[in-house]
């Protein structure tokens, strides 16, 4: 048995997702955001990181109807890569409290529940475990910033 650490991420009431530690760069909070007007609302604003416009996204809105209270969440800063040729990009994860570091292991695999989840974040699933009775979802963040997924949100 192998463990792989993982970082926990609650993005709402009950969607716990969990990303690997090289995805994973930095919690931002009290972080000024600026609306973009006419985009999708589950990620109407961006972040100014490093000289970098960083769409924020609210998987909340997407999961349940009901966004993340902006005051009381913080920002989850993510990196991902859409191949290995290309350059790696940053994405903004709207979280209700502070990531948890976890170790995960095969044993904790489990099915992903037909209730548990929108059809539209099971397109983007990768698989999904147990955590303390809880199912988290291990999403592809690449997937969840394409254009495929955002013609699909828009539907």
């Amino acid at each position: 048995m192998s463990l792989s650490s993982a970082w926990l991420l609650q993005c709402g009431e009950d969607l716990s997702i969990a990303v690997g530690d090289r995805e994973m760069v930095e919690l931002v909070q009290g972080q000024s955001s600026y609306p973009v007007p006419g985009s999708p609302k589950y990620c109407s604003s961006v972040l100014i990181w490093q000289e970098s416009i960083v769409p924020i996204m609210d998987l909340a809105l997407l999961h349940s109807g009901r966004g993340l209270d902006l005051l009381n969440s913080y920002l989850c800063l993510l990196n991902y890569q859409e191949a290995p040729s290309l350059p790696i990009q940053q994405l903004a994860l709207r979280v209700s409290e502070a990531p948890e570091r976890i170790q995960v292991d095969d044993a904790q695999f489990c099915e992903l529940s037909p209730d548990l989840t929108t059809k539209l974040l099971k397109s983007v699933t990768l698989s999904c475990f147990s955590h303390h009775a809880k199912t988290v979802l291990i999403l592809d963040i690449a997937s969840l910033c394409s254009a495929e997924f955002r013609d699909l949100a828009a539907a």
